[in-house]
């Protein structure tokens, strides 16, 4: 009893040493301690998480406590095996208290200059599905994005060229089990489609050249199915300038190294104004449509339905509904 009371007394007569040793560790440990050493320890742990499929490289990185913990990486450089390398001026990494203290991949992830863009990921706490599965709740924000960078990340068929602004907010499960419920809202600035051929179930298509003021998407992706409540291609002025409505089957599936999509049968309602400059050049591929064409003082308005049940067969044109 009489050594609690000695060790009570001295810690009552330390306080002031206390303090300056927690001070000390805690200004050690955030400030002065060589976290840019950390670079080929964090690219080495990475590459073995993953089994060498991906590379993680940075020049500086710094940690913060408050207003909550956090972690800042600068020219941060990511190359993977399945992707096209990826670069941001800047990572922050800010996981959430109780998303660490309940092991869940809750926080918010913001990268400056990736895709030429910015781009905000935050992920937190969703309600489950009617079967009990849980969900997350992942909403993703996006500014200025080049939209000719992420078509070489997403691999696809067409050049395109503009600003893609994005907001969207996700309820999944990370392993879709079952299907997600998205809803999306994007704006592309300064459209461009340079010349180019596509392979289409009719053979190959050539598009021409395209430049519009902007092209706006509002949608949801809900059992499976992706629905275009508001379409609009261009604005008055451009050489073309139109609505579309419809819907899509998409399906999200686990493949076990990674996610794909299943595309199904797809119904589109469509109303374009063309002017006469964009139909001279484009006269291969309106001709399909000349059926559904009205001729207006400054080209031609075409309304039309197109349809399928696989992405892989011819599609079906008719009149608009």
């Amino acid at each position: 009893m009489e050594q609690l009371r000695e060790l009570i007394t001295l810690i009552r007569n330390s306080k002031g040493k206390i303090l300056v040793l927690i001070l000390s560790a805690f200004v050690f440990t955030f400030l002065l301690f060589p976290f840019d050493d950390l670079s080929d320890l964090i690219s080495s742990q990475v590459s073995k998480v993953t089994n060498n499929s991906v590379y993680v490289s940075f020049e500086k990185l710094k940690m913060s406590f408050f207003p909550q913990p956090g972690v800042k990486m600068d020219q941060v450089y990511i190359e993977s095996i399945r992707t096209p390398a990826l670069s941001a001026q800047e990572l922050v990494i800010t996981p959430s208290i109780s998303g660490l203290i309940a092991q869940k991949p809750y926080g918010q992830v913001s990268a400056k200059g990736l895709l030429k863009g910015d781009v905000e990921v935050e992920v937190g706490k969703g309600s489950r599905t009617e079967n009990g599965i849980e969900r997350h709740r992942v909403e993703v924000s996006a500014k200025k994005v080049s939209l000719q960078d992420l078509r070489e990340l997403a691999n696809l068929p067409v050049l395109l060229k503009g600003e893609l602004d994005l907001e969207s907010t996700a309820l999944a499960d990370l392993t879709f089990q079952e299907q997600p419920d998205v809803e999306i809202d994007l704006k592309i600035n300064k459209f461009e489609l340079p010349p180019s051929n596509v392979n289409t179930p009719m053979g190959p298509l050539t598009l021409p050249d395209l430049k519009l003021t902007s092209v706006e998407l509002k949608g949801r992706l809900a059992a499976g199915r992706f629905i275009i409540e508001t379409g609009t291609i261009g604005r008055p002025g451009d050489e073309l300038q139109g609505t579309i409505k419809g819907d899509i089957a998409i399906n999200i599936v686990n493949r076990g190294g990674g996610f794909g999509q299943q595309i199904g049968a797809y119904n589109f309602n469509i109303d374009l104004k063309a002017k006469k400059a964009f139909q001279d050049k484009a006269i291969l591929f309106l001709g399909f449509l000349d059926g559904y064409k009205t001729a207006t003082p400054e080209g031609g308005q075409y309304k039309f339905r197109v349809s399928a049940t696989n992405p892989m067969m011819p599609p079906s044109i008719s009149a608009a509904r």
